[in-house]
Formats: structure tokens, C-alpha cells, sequence
């Protein structure tokens, strides 16, 4: 079972990065636009006339991660967003997303039009994998969804949250905010010395 995002989900993404960041040298600035959001959930899954111009689960994932680092729906953490976005719908679906220490440079080159649809998809050929587990875990994210919001299920999603939504990925975010802070201090030592 394929498992998509909607708005709401973009909007969480970036209202815990917006909370990552907050006091931090780099904050994100706050606000967003609900017309881009839509288009940036709804293009990867486009159908004219029952031609689907991304067929492949990966492909419409390419599409998403290059829809909202280009498209700009947020006033700032679009290339961060669209990162994170990437991760847990790859995750709930059955991939497991290595996110490399570059990422966030690749975001950028994506942003300014430097990487292809092909390219976007390539990388995440490179840095994910399926395997038993993630398959396993796709099957039972599938499972709790069709559930729906009986009492049961959301006992069952409260109880699996770590499962579900995983923190780790958001360690990557923190590493990059540290070596910011690293750099910056390293910088301010070399402009005293001169």
C-alpha cells in the first residue's frame, strides 16, 4: 500500500524545523503559502487522462522533493523540508533513506535548477534501500492506516510512534546547526589572530 503525504504532513515538517531552528544564528522565518502546499503534494500524483506521467513510487518521490525545494511554499526551509518530507515517505513506504552529510548542498543545487527530475531520482536510487524490515514496516504503517481513527488505531499509532515517526532524521539538521556553530567560532578565531 502506498502510503502519500498530504498538507497537514508538509506543515509538520516545517513547524519542527521552524522549533529546530529557532534559537539558533539561522532561524527560519515563518509562514507559508496553502495554494503552493497543495501543488507540491498533488503534482507527483498528476493523472491526465489515465496517463501518469510519474509512475514509479521513486519517481513521484523525485517529484515531491524537487517540487518543494523549487516551488518555494514555505517563506524559508524549503530545501530542509523538502529533505525531510523525502525521508519519512520514503520511510513509510518500505525505503530506508541514508541522508549523506551533503545533502543539504544537493537541495540547493535542486533549488537553483542545477539538478534534473533524473538527477533527483538518481540520488535517491544511490541512498536508499528496501529491505525486509522497511518492507515489513511499510506493510504495518499500511495497516495502521486503514485502520483509521478508531480508538484502537490510534492506540495502536501512540504506542508505535517510534516506529512510526522515527527522530533520527532530524539528527542531521542538528549536526549541520553544530558545524555552523563550529565554523562560525573557527572563523571569528582566525579574524582575531589577523
Amino acid at each position: 500500500m502506498e502510503i502519500w503525504l498530504d498538507e497537514d504532513w508538509l506543515k509538520l515538517f516545517y513547524s519542527i524545523l521552524v522549533d529546530i531552528y529557532r534559537n539558533t544564528d539561522y532561524p527560519i522565518t515563518v509562514g507559508y503559502n496553502e495554494s503552493i502546499i497543495s501543488v507540491c503534494v498533488e503534482r507527483p500524483l498528476t493523472d491526465v487522462y489515465n496517463l501518469i506521467p510519474f509512475p514509479h513510487f521513486l519517481h513521484r518521490v523525485a517529484v515531491l522533493m524537487e517540487t518543494i525545494a523549487s516551488f518555494h511554499p514555505f517563506a524559508d526551509g524549503n530545501k530542509r523540508v523538502a529533505l525531510l518530507a523525502t525521508f519519512y515517505l520514503l520511510y513509510w513506504n518500505g525505503y530506508d533513506l541514508a541522508i549523506p552529510m551533503d545533502a543539504d548542498q544537493f537541495t540547493i543545487e535542486i533549488a537553483q535548477g542545477n539538478k534534473s527530475l533524473d538527477d533527483v531520482l538518481s540520488w535517491l536510487m544511490r541512498h536508499s534501500k528496501r529491505g525486509v524490515l522497511s518492507i515489513a514496516r511499510n506493510l504495518f504503517c499500511g495497516f495502521i492506516m486503514r485502520l483509521g481513527d478508531n480508538p484502537g488505531a490510534i492506540k495502536i499509532a501512540n504506542l508505535s510512534a517510534p516506529l512510526l515517526v522515527p527522530l533520527h532524521p532530524l539528527g542531521f539538521f542538528g549536526a549541520k546547526i553544530h558545524r555552523s556553530k563550529k565554523t562560525d567560532i573557527q572563523n571569528d578565531l582566525v579574524g582575531q589572530e589577523t
